[in-house]
């Protein structure tokens, strides 16, 4: 793929001073403390990081701090900031943060982080007016690894514990549940949490009664933490909402968390009574639960009828009666690009909470039955936890004439060069006859192969600047919300520091409500990845630091004849006077999809395709105005057999191999864009890692279509000279397609 920049780049220079890093830069900051210098003293700060103090390396992290060095950085005026290591082993600076003030009156400050190594050093700065500035280390537990997986519960349920000894894994390792009885203990402040920070967490459980609790103290906390709960479902994440009775209550108390029940397109479900729920049977059924539920259980028990529950946005996978839109008590829809699991039952009250049964029921709701161990080929990459994240970021480190010097050659001119400087050269000194010969022989064979070195490494290593990138956007036709995915590769064929933006690209895509640059990292043990026990050594160690937001960093350095890799997220919402696509598709009997779907994009989209429950449909080119009838043509195929190759040979169903050595980057996105619909990591060998959050298989069961085509890159990227970097513009690039994805509701 060929990369699109906007923006000067500088074709030499320098890298910048090595700044104090690693251990001796946490040892001067501490002498520093020991000897009373500057003018904030004090102990050093307390921090509340992640959720109960549980995070993951490579992932978005909310870090709060406050102390006595926060409140003299407040008393003095100045902001602070976080130094943390990449997984090169570098100090990167988060944009400076204000302090603000918590509950309890006293001086804090907020930052989303991102840690590059399980155990590197972590300084708290105040940045003084004069560009002056003080720092302390913190002291952080130890992070879980980047692979692990982290099920986050607001509320006190005690099937979550139970249900993660269903999910272990073929090497032993289950999901770590951090369960909150109060929601507000996940927020500092007022302003909430942001939906970034939920980044390390896989999966959010809400209880209502936990949220009912928790209104009446401070419901400007509340709000702000289901906010940033709401947008991260929207993002992509997976919630199960557990309110029966207690649902009643909210919609009255008009909470946020109101908005997550169920109802028609665009619109929260209300609720027309409490009804009895006389019998048992359907929730055991979908529980599969191993016994039932004890007499005596159902007593009293009520839960809601929902109004107009035949307009209901989403599947109803378990109900009482005859018909499911009779009683709904389970409902799966789609928010956004993520999903809501409603349970119309307050199991974490009563009977439920004893019930052998409840643990499988989390399991259903979570959507995890036969995710909890890999098959097949499954492990055989997950000791070194490489993933389809892995995968793309080997293929961005790909550029055009470059490429690794060939090892036979190395080894030939390692084994002449030995044979020269003794052989060769005794040889030459012993038949002249005279040996002083040997001090222009030995000097001159030595530069002879300098000469050599340096003009094979040119041979394979390119003297312009190079670039890569994947881009992916998507769309959500029912509310307008967009996201952006962009992950982007230079190589630098000489020293420099650069300084890296990013930013929407199409001016009808959306205005970048929130837009987060960052290294791109390999999970893992390896060298240089995000749980490597040591820094990778980089020939360009030197610290650089974000700009006035996390849309862009500054000052980063870059070695000669070396790469960097950066991933970018961006979500907003679609400002183009129309929306992006009108569509009547509804569905048949069958479950194969009628009515018409109209492009309202303003550029074309190329081998497009539509995606549906389990099948696909080819659309081909989509240009503005065209308009595409699934019953037209030769009907749709199997989604899993075409986005898995698979292919009939002798009556024989076969599917291709997944090759984890490929470097095709359009590849890797179809497979990671579905997943779980290509048979997930039993077919790949390969977890999805960060790229979990572009699987949209999920949303295929809940009334909701895919469009999915080739269009212009949806992210723009800026690379420019750094602060010690020289000016001057490199040669242009061609412009790189993106893969766009829209997310349709089917009537």
């Amino acid at each position: 793929m060929t990369a699109t920049r906007v923006g000067p780049l500088p074709r030499t220079g320098r890298a910048g001073p090595a700044a104090a890093r690693g251990r001796a830069f946490a040892v001067a900051t501490i002498v520093w403390a020991m000897l009373g210098a500057g003018a904030i003293a004090g102990a050093p700060a307390d921090l509340r990081i992640g959720f109960n103090g549980v995070y993951r390396t490579g992932a978005w992290t909310p870090l709060v701090v406050s102390g006595s060095f926060v409140a003299a950085a407040a008393a003095a005026g100045r902001p602070l900031a976080i130094w943390t290591e990449d997984p090169d082993g570098q100090f990167l600076r988060t944009p400076p943060a204000q302090v603000a003030t918590d509950d309890a009156g006293g001086s804090v400050a907020r930052f989303s982080v991102r840690f590059g190594r399980p155990g590197g050093d972590v300084l708290l700065e105040a940045v003084g007016p004069d560009g002056g500035s003080e720092r302390t280390p913190l002291a952080l537990p130890p992070p879980l690894a980047a692979h692990e997986t982290v099920l986050l519960v607001l509320g006190d349920l005690p099937a979550a514990d139970r249900a993660a000894r269903l999910l272990v894994r073929e090497d032993g390792s289950r999901p770590r549940v951090v369960s909150v009885a109060d929601p507000r203990g996940i927020a500092a402040d007022a302003a909430g949490i942001a939906p970034r920070d939920f980044d390390g967490v896989d999966a959010v459980v809400v209880c209502g009664t936990a949220i009912l609790r928790a209104s009446g103290a401070d419901d400007r906390l509340l709000k702000g933490i289901l906010d940033g709960v709401d947008g991260w479902v929207r993002r992509g994440g997976r919630l199960v909402f557990i309110a029966g009775a207690t649902a009643t209550e909210l919609v009255a108390n008009q909470s946020s968390a109101a908005g997550w029940l169920p109802g028609p397109v665009g619109r929260p479900g209300s609720i027309s009574r409490l009804v009895p729920l006389r019998r048992s049977v359907a929730i055991e059924t979908f529980a599969r639960a191993g016994r039932p539920l004890e007499k005596g259980a159902l007593s009293g028990l009520q839960v809601p009828l929902l109004a107009d529950a035949a307009a209901i946005d989403g599947t109803i996978e378990a109900f009482e009666g005859n018909s499911p839109t009779d009683l709904p008590l389970v409902v799966r829809s789609g928010h956004g690009f993520g999903t809501i699991t409603w349970i119309g039952l307050d199991i974490d009250q009563g009977g439920f909470r004893t019930w052998q049964g409840s643990d499988s029921l989390l399991v259903e709701l979570l959507g995890a039955r036969g995710r909890a161990g890999a098959t097949g080929r499954a492990g055989e990459s997950r000791g070194a936890a490489f993933d389809m994240a892995g995968q793309l970021r080997t293929a961005l480190d790909q550029f055009p004439e470059v490429s690794a010097i060939p090892f036979e050659l190395i080894a030939l001119l390692g084994i002449l060069y030995v044979a020269c400087l003794y052989p060769l050269d005794w040889w030459i000194a012993s038949r002249s006859g005279r040996p002083a010969i040997a001090w222009f022989s030995l000097p001159l064979l030595v530069a002879l192969f300098s000469g050599l070195a340096w003009a094979t490494a040119g041979r394979w290593k390119s003297d312009a600047w190079k670039h890569s990138q994947a881009d992916v956007v998507d769309i959500d036709a029912a509310s307008g919300f967009v996201r952006g995915s962009s992950y982007y590769g230079i190589w630098s064929p000489a020293n420099a520091r650069i300084d890296a933006a990013a930013a929407p690209a199409v001016a009808s895509a959306a205005d970048a409500a929130d837009v987060a640059v960052s290294w791109f990292g390999n999970a893992g043990r390896g060298i240089g990845s995000t749980d490597a026990a040591a820094a990778h050594p980089s020939l360009a160690a030197a610290d650089y630091a974000y700009a006035g937001s996390l849309a862009a960093i500054d000052g980063i350095p870059i070695a000669a004849a070396s790469s960097r890799l950066f991933e970018a997220e961006w979500t907003g919402r679609w400002k183009a006077a129309e929306p992006a696509v009108v569509s009547s598709l509804g569905r048949e009997g069958q479950g194969t999809l009628k009515g018409t779907l109209e492009s309202r994009l303003p550029f074309p989209l190329d081998g497009c395709v539509l995606a549906h429950a389990g099948w696909l449909y080819e659309v081909g080119r989509l240009a503005p105005g065209d308009r595409f009838d699934p019953q037209a043509g030769r009907g749709p195929r199997s989604l899993a057999g075409a986005i898995t190759r698979r292919s009939t040979v002798q009556d024989r169903d076969v599917a291709v191999r997944w090759d984890v050595e490929s470097r095709d980057i359009d590849r890797i996105l179809e497979i990671a864009g579905f997943h779980a619909a290509a048979g997930g990591s039993a077919y790949t060998a390969l977890e999805a890692g960060r790229l979990g959050r572009l699987d949209l298989s999920p949303l295929l069961s809940v009334d909701r279509a895919v469009l999915v085509g080739r269009g212009p890159a949806g992210t723009a990227w800026r690379l420019a000279a750094g602060a010690d970097g020289p000016g001057g513009d490199s040669d242009a690039a061609a412009s790189t397609a993106g893969i766009w994805r829209i997310v349709i509701p089917i009537e």
